[in-house]
């Protein structure tokens, strides 16, 4: 972008035009066509001059105010709806340049107070009848040399008691707090500030001049910086009030002017009065100055001139002429007065009617004034009384003289521009030029430029436009192209259109410039997103994007292309609403000394600029486009190639008219997104271009526009397709007429081309880091100029597209062909690129770095850097843009971004200084300027940790690549694309790190891998990589001498990244590729070690193979961590990483990977068995998974039952020493952890041959010591359970089957004492009785038995059984003596007797004596199945239980089933034909019973009836009966009975019973002893005849 001549001048263009005036009809039409171009069209038509100027900006449609309606449809011939005010024919002077940040001021706010004595003007009727509006002002603040600052102030309509106030410094950040004065009544809109001249030295102090309603004027002190508080009240010593009521004249106030020291009003009776406020006390002689006209000439001629009455005055303004300060007056007569301040005596009195000018006149602005040509300016506005057409604004030239004598010329030079539209907003006004800002519509504003003489016009682009055309509001077409060409673009990726077009609007939304805080949080109310002042205010970027999309998402926009479009712009449109009604323009302010010329709006602030030289003919142009010195086309001498080259133009405006701007929007969207290809983008929109709008679907068009709309809409479509394709046609067509061939078109589009590439200069500028306006502007410049040119060249692709489509039609040679897709398309492809990269990263918001990334973070806290901790703050903030990372440039002349504000044409060799600096950086000798440049900036984003935005550029460079790999050499592609491919994987890498979406997070991983493999697969790589050390943190000290010992440290230091990143998989990948690099470097040595290794082999592997462990485990993949185990050649650390593997597999829970058979681990049984064991042996016993059990299983599989059984027994024996340690709650658990272990060492050991059937000492395991840690108790267990009289009392050095089946029993019986939640404390450390008793007095008879039958042998066994049975027959007696409950703990309590007082208790207790019936009942069918079951281990058990039932209670009525097992065999006989005899429990032991417990009728009942039963024996039995001792009888008990009797009856107890009895008895035995002698009688004469009978009979 340089200055040069474009075109030949106008004189031989129209020279040329001239010559071919009378030639055919077509050559007319061209002739029409470039005078239009020179001369700009004429106002009533505006058609020629849009075809010929495509990126003309149209002024934007006035929003509406229900934006949300539908899609208007356009003209019917297809032309984009254009205001056309008296300006349109008018060139583009420049444009607007927004000042970032000034929509977030934060404001101060101070209330000023009031006097008491000043009375408040009544709104009706105000004492100062300046008309209410909208002010503001920027003042000029000279801070020594040449730094300034400015003082902005403006008071809203809305709010006329408040006014704002800003300090700028072009050296400084934009100030993020401002002064927000409230007065206490309503302001004059009118202010004037200045510094005072008292203050001390390193501080500032502000003069604000203000004038209420009222008539109070106010002279107030600010301190600056403003470090008031807010909400404070300003101190009445910084106040200083004069109330003009006060006065003798009280004429009201109709104008109003100050100077420093100065205030000047103007009345409403003409008169002007100057007060020096600020300079003299009120009461001071001198203060109050009446201007008048009569001083010094006499009382004749006052009288004369009062008569003469002077209209109320206007306006007032003063300028500084021969340092002589001047005041201009204006009276509504037409009289203007001009007054020497100082002397206060009239200079000048001239009226402005004298010209014959329509109109009231009704404000004045004097510029300065020119001491070369002694000449000042002014301009007055002549307001319309009948057609408000007619206002206009008079422009006077007076000539002054230099002399002592000062004098105005009388007869001033007057030019009137008339105001065709619209109404003045405000004014400036130079020597040379003057501008004006109208309103021309509702919230529809326009700057306009004159010259000195009012010939010539043009206009500026307002930010308004801007934003309009960035949204597709700018014509009512524009976005109905998109609306109609989505679906059809997005025809074959539906899926990705709804994140393509909302990318695609967001990214133009939330740019500087355009994105503005109140506007946006007032659009989000509208749709109901009511967010607090703190929580907008916290909204990030993204935050913001998230809000916003899911408003679209909301209105249902994901259904198709079409209508995700469609509901964009309806919130465009009212964000643009409300962004004009956030931001009308106030006023303009104007620096002559520095020509800076802005514009002060209602919530920001900007600057103008001029346009850069391609811009003024890529805007449209008029007469000035022949200035052609800017435009560094020197070989442009030739008239043909200017028309040429015009006619070129005017077929890029075509297709601009056709496509509208969307196209360039969509196409730059896909080279940053890289969601969809850019080249399928292209295809898409030339379809267009050659088959036009062919929707694959109207159902979604008619949804949105309706079938009327729709069907209109597309007849206007295909009639704008056929216009356009007839025009093309005919453009063609003059293009081979006018030239030679189309290679002299190629070479005039290829000058042209170089006219639109950055021009990077040889001259190098000091760079430096800067953050400030000046900054900021500047940014904001070089995006504006990169977009327009972008659009520029993309309509030049197209272009050159569309020739190549229909080149059969218009004779394109094959030739022709290949030099454009050979030559011509990459350099659009550079150019396009050169330019999409500056606009990005001026646009692009910066990102925050992670809260995480404290390595980042640390990078910037370091003493001293001070810049670099306030590069960081900022990170993240909307208004700081990736441009702002990068270094500014310094001319040679001074630094321009300190000191002040540039000009208008400054701006634009800044931007070119700027631009140059960044495409000159190139880290490479011999790659193309562009990729270097590119390469070098994500570089430099990727060192400030905008990993997004290097990433989205490298997507770029990726797509200029695939063009520019036919006319690279291949070093410089290699080079490049190693690079590429290294920066875009390490920034895959770090948004991978933070990146929440699991999808999305692995999806690049994976490209990041494949990234860094395709990076160091370049021969070029060493090369390329060395340059990104201090980006990458890759760096290698020294050189490799082979590739592979390069691409060993490269990927040793990618797998450090991806681990450093907690990316195992990645590190993984790294680490075998780095291995195979190590052999790769071996073999080539030919197995001996190389120089540039810093390890030998052997290590090397061995770490990388531990890193590969290390990154499988990570991972899960349990069979690639083994795998490196094995493969590890350091044995070291093979066995370390051996003791991780089942240390993370224990933790993971994975242990049934190592018990399973899953892995082998050949050669490794040993070593994992021990490590199993020492981490058992050193782990809780609560911890989780139990290592006992999983060296149980871990044996098992392998068949190992004696080491398993071992394992589980050494669990136990933990369990027993450790177990009580968790307290009772954890005691249930640790007896079934007991019961488990014993039972599964039991059943182990049942599996192994009986010789080997036993365990080693316990005390083996304690034996073994780990290098690292001790086992957790190292004591033996010295007493067993319960080992009190057996032999688990003595230290176990064998164990077997039968001792573990003890310890079973006595552990199963403690777990169900725990179970059943026993009264008494049952504990390891008492005998087996009392446990045995305790499990008596629980119930739990089996397990009673259980440890009965266990533990005792024979004697000892049948004595435990009498003992139990004893007990629970104990339990069957409800009224046994001293019944105090069933705890037989005690072996002294089955001693004591029954009670004959139990019967005696009191009624309370009858409940209880029911619930032992009833528990009674149920004991006796217990003692009965038990005595039934173990009476054959012992057969005296009954009498034990009857003698105990007894005498327990000697009145107890035997049970019936007892009685029986006396009287029975074990088969179930009777007893009874062979007498009371039988074994131990037999009816004599009943009959002894029954005597010995006085139990005489039971005794005596039995005792007849086996006398009878023996008596009464069947003929059977009846031989048997009279053999030898065939029955018995317990005569000794029999005789003890008989005297038992006779002592009862002796003693007088129950005679009666005991004298029955007795004679029972005696007939029982006589009949019985008579039996016996029949029977030995037959015995004795059956043996030895009739002497034994004798003998026996005697």
């Amino acid at each position: 972008m340089g200055k040069g001549p474009f075109v030949p001048k106008k004189k031989q263009i129209r020279a040329r035009i001239s010559e071919d005036i009378n030639s055919n009809k077509e050559t007319r039409k061209a002739q029409f066509a470039i005078t239009t171009y020179l001369n700009g069209p004429s106002p009533p038509s505006s058609q020629n001059f849009s075809e010929l100027s495509p990126h003309r900006r149209p002024k934007p449609t006035p929003p509406d105010q229900n934006p949300a309606g539908p899609l208007p449809v356009a003209a019917a011939d297809g032309e984009t709806a254009m205001a056309a005010p008296a300006s349109g024919s008018c060139r583009i002077a420049g444009t607007e340049v927004p000042i970032t940040g000034s929509d977030k001021v934060r404001w101060i706010d101070l209330t000023v107070p009031s006097s008491p004595s000043a009375a408040p003007a009544s709104p009706a009727d105000p004492f100062v009848s300046v008309p209410p509006r909208a002010a503001s002002g920027c003042h000029v603040v000279s801070s020594g040399g040449e730094s300034q600052r400015y003082l902005a102030w403006r008071i809203h309509e809305e709010h006329q008691n408040v006014l704002e106030v800003i300090e700028l410094c072009a050296s400084k950040e934009f100030p993020s707090s401002g002064l927000r004065l409230v007065f206490q009544e309503a302001l004059c809109p009118f202010a004037f500030m200045c510094e005072s001249e008292g203050a001390r030295r390193g501080e500032s102090v502000y003069l604000l001049y203000v004038l209420t309603i009222s008539g109070v004027a106010l002279l107030c002190n600010l301190r600056s910086p403003f470090s008031y508080v807010s909400g404070s009240i300003l101190s009445q010593n910084d106040i200083l009030e004069f109330s003009l009521q006060t006065h003798t004249q009280s004429a009201n106030v109709t104008a109003v002017k100050a100077k420093p020291g100065c205030l000047v009003i103007g009345r409403q009776d003409g008169s002007i009065c100057c007060y020096s406020l600020g300079k003299l006390a009120p009461t001071s002689p001198g203060f109050s100055n009446e201007l008048r006209d009569d001083a010094g000439i006499g009382r004749l001629w006052t009288f004369v001139s009062r008569t003469k009455a002077l209209g109320p005055v206007q306006d007032i303004d003063t300028a500084t002429v021969n340092e002589r300060e001047l005041l201009f007056a204006l009276h509504l007569d037409g009289s203007l007065r001009v007054w020497d301040i100082s002397s206060h005596t009239k200079l000048l009195n001239y009226n402005v009617h004298s010209n014959d000018f329509e109109g009231q006149p009704s404000r004045v602005w004097v510029g300065e004034a020119d001491d070369d040509q002694e000449l000042i300016s002014l301009a007055v506005l002549h307001q319309g009384t009948m057609v408000p057409a007619c206002d206009r604004v008079v422009v006077y030239g007076f000539s002054f003289g230099a002399g002592e004598r000062f004098l105005l010329s009388p007869e001033p030079l007057v030019s009137a521009i008339p105001l065709l539209e619209g109404k003045l907003v405000d004014l400036k006004i130079s020597t040379e030029k003057l501008w004006i800002l109208k309103e021309v519509g509702p919230m529809l504003y326009e700057i306009v430029q004159f010259d000195s003489d009012g010939e010539e016009i043009c206009s500026y682009v307002l930010q308004e436009d801007a934003i309009s055309e960035q949204m597709f509001q700018s014509s009512e077409s524009a976005l109905d192209d998109l609306v109609w060409t989505a679906d059809s673009i997005f025809s074959s990726m539906k899926e990705h259109s709804f994140s393509f077009i909302s990318s695609m609007f967001l990214r133009r939304l939330l740019q500087p410039g355009v994105n503005h805080c109140s506007a946006l949080r007032e659009t989000l109310l509208e749709y109901k997103r009511f967010l607090s002042d703190s929580e907008f205010q916290s909204l990030t970027t993204s935050g913001l994007r998230k809000e916003i999309l899911s408003i679209i998402e909301h209105e249902g926009s994901s259904q198709s292309a079409s209508s995700t479009a469609y509901h964009w712009k309806k919130f465009s449109a009212r964000y643009l609403h409300k962004w004009c009604g956030n931001n009308r323009p106030y006023g303009l302010f104007l620096d002559m000394n520095r020509e800076v010329f802005g514009l002060v709006r209602k919530g920001s602030f900007s600057l103008f600029r001029c346009l850069e030289g391609v811009e003024q003919l890529i805007y449209g142009s008029s007469d000035e486009l022949g200035n052609l010195e800017g435009l560094e086309m020197n070989l442009f001498d030739d008239v043909s190639d200017t028309e040429t080259l015009i006619e070129v133009l005017r077929c890029m405006g075509h297709i601009n008219h056709l496509l509208g701007r969307s196209s360039a929007a969509i196409y730059y969207e896909s080279l940053i997104s890289s969601v969809i290809s850019p080249d399928e983008i292209a295809s898409q929109i030339l379809k267009i271009l050659e088959s036009g709008f062919s929707p694959q679907s109207s159902s979604p068009l008619i949804t949105l526009l309706g079938t009327d709309a729709y069907v209109e809409r597309r007849q206007m479509a295909h009639k704008s397709q056929r216009k356009f394709s007839v025009e093309m046609l005919l453009s063609f067509h003059k293009l081979q007429s006018r030239s030679t061939s189309w290679s002299a078109v190629f070479d005039v589009i290829e000058k042209f081309m170089k006219c639109l590439n950055t021009k990077v200069t040889i001259q190098e500028h000091e760079l430096k880091r800067l953050c400030n306006v000046n900054s900021t502007i500047l940014v904001q410049v070089t995006s504006q100029v990169a977009r327009t040119m972008f659009e520029s060249a993309f309509d030049l692709f197209l272009f050159l597209s569309y020739l190549v489509g229909v080149g059969g039609q218009v004779s394109l040679l094959q030739s022709d062909v290949s030099r454009i897709k050979l030559k011509l398309f990459p350099m659009i492809q550079d150019i396009l690129g050169q330019w999409i990269v500056l606009h990005f990263v001026g646009i692009s918001p910066t990102t925050p770095p992670a809260m995480e990334d404290f390595s980042y973070q640390l990078s910037y806290l370091q003493l001293g850097i001070a810049d670099e901790v306030s590069l960081h703050r900022k990170l993240g903030s909307s208004d700081f843009t990736l441009a702002c990372l990068l270094d500014f440039p310094k001319s040679a002349e001074g630094d321009h971004l300190s000191a002040c504000f540039p000009s208008t044409a400054e701006v634009i060799d800044l931007v070119r200084q700027f631009i140059s600096s960044i495409m000159r950086r190139n880290n490479f000798d011999h790659a193309n300027s562009f990729l270097g440049s590119t390469i070098n900036l994500a570089a430099v984003f990727v060192r400030h940790g905008q990993y997004e935005a290097a990433q989205n550029l490298l997507g770029i460079l990726d797509t200029y690549l695939n063009y520019a790999r036919a006319s690279q050499t291949d070093q410089d592609t290699d080079i490049a694309c190693s690079a590429r491919l290294h920066l875009n994987g390490f920034c895959l890498l770090m948004l991978a790190h933070d990146e929440a979406n699991i999808v999305l997070r692995e999806s690049r991983v994976h490209e990041a891998i494949r990234c860094f493999f395709r990076a160091a697969s370049g021969q070029e790589a060493p090369k390329a990589l060395k340059k990104f050390s201090s980006e990458t943190g890759f760096q290698i000290s020294g050189e490799c001498k082979s590739i592979s010992l390069w691409r060993l440290h490269y990927y040793e230091w990618a797998m450090q990244k991806f681990e450093q990143n907690s990316m195992s998989e990645g590190a993984c990948q790294f680490a075998l590729a780095a291995l195979e690099q190590v052999d790769s470097i071996v073999d080539l040595d030919n197995g001996s070690e190389v120089e540039g290794l810093p390890e030998t082999a052997q290590m090397i592997k061995g770490r990388l193979w531990a890193n590969v462990f290390k990154y499988s485990l990570d991972l899960k993949n349990f069979r690639d961590a083994y795998c490196a185990i094995v493969s590890n050649p350091d044995d070291d650390s093979k066995y370390v990483c051996l003791r991780r593997f089942i240390i993370v597999l224990c933790e993971l829970g994975e242990t049934k990977v190592i018990c399973n058979g899953e892995i082998p681990f050949t050669g490794l049984l040993e070593k994992v068995e021990q490590e199993l064991f020492w981490k058992a042996e050193r782990s809780d016993l609560s911890s989780r998974p139990n290592l006992y059990k999983v060296l149980y299983s871990f044996e098992a599989y392998r068949n190992n039952w004696r080491k398993a059984a071992a394992y589980m027994y050494r669990y136990f024996v933990r369990l027993s020493r450790e177990g009580d340690a968790g307290g009772s709650r954890q005691l249930s658990h640790v007896l079934q952890e007991k019961l488990h272990a014993l039972s599964t060492a039991i059943n182990s050991l049942q599996l192994v041959e009986p010789s080997c059937a036993w365990l080693d000492s316990v005390c083996e395991a304690d034996d073994q010591t780990s290098p690292s840690k001790k086992p957790r108790n190292n004591l033996l267990m010295e007493n067993s359970a319960f080992g009190t009289d057996s032999e688990l009392s003595r230290l176990q050095f064998c164990v077997d089957i039968e001792i573990l089946e003890k310890e079973y029993t006595l552990t199963e019986a403690l777990y169900m004492l725990n179970t059943v939640n026993s009264r008494s404390k049952s504990h390891e450390s008492h005998s087996i009785e009392a446990l045995t008793d305790i499990l008596i007095n629980e119930n739990l008879y089996d397990l009673a038995f259980t440890v009965v039958l266990k533990f005792w042998k024979e004697s000892g066994m049948k004595r435990e059984l009498e003992r139990v049975f004893a007990a629970i027959a104990q339990q069957c007696c409800p009224n046994r003596v001293g019944n105090s409950g069933r705890n037989f703990t005690d072996t002294q309590q089955l001693l004591l007797l029954p009670s004959s007082e139990d019967d005696a208790r009191d009624g309370g207790s009858k409940t209880i004596a029911v619930a032992h019936q009833v528990q009674g009942s149920c004991q006796w069918e217990t003692l009965e199945l038990y005595l039934d079951k173990y009476k054959d281990l012992h057969p005296r058990l009954p009498v034990i239980v009857a003698e105990t039932l007894l005498y327990a209670d000697p009145e107890i009525e035997l049970p019936l089933w007892l009685v029986q097992m006396f009287k029975t065999t074990k088969g179930g006989n009777r007893m009874i034909s062979w007498g009371m005899c039988g074994k131990e429990a037999d009816p004599a032991a009943l009959f002894r019973l029954y005597t010995n417990y006085g139990r005489h009728a039971e005794a005596a009942n039995l005792l007849v009836e086996y006398l009878d039963s023996f008596a009464s024996s069947r003929p059977v039995d009846v031989l048997h009966r009279k053999k030898m001792s065939a029955a018995w009888f317990p005569y000794t008990t029999i005789e003890r009975f008989w005297c038992q009797l006779e002592e009862m009856q002796s003693a007088g107890h129950s005679a009666d019973q005991c004298d029955r009895l007795k004679k029972l008895l005696h007939g029982a035995l006589m009949k019985h002893l008579q039996q016996v002698v029949v029977d030995s009688e037959d015995v004795l004469s059956s043996v030895g005849g009739g002497q034994g009978v004798e003998s026996q009979s005697s």
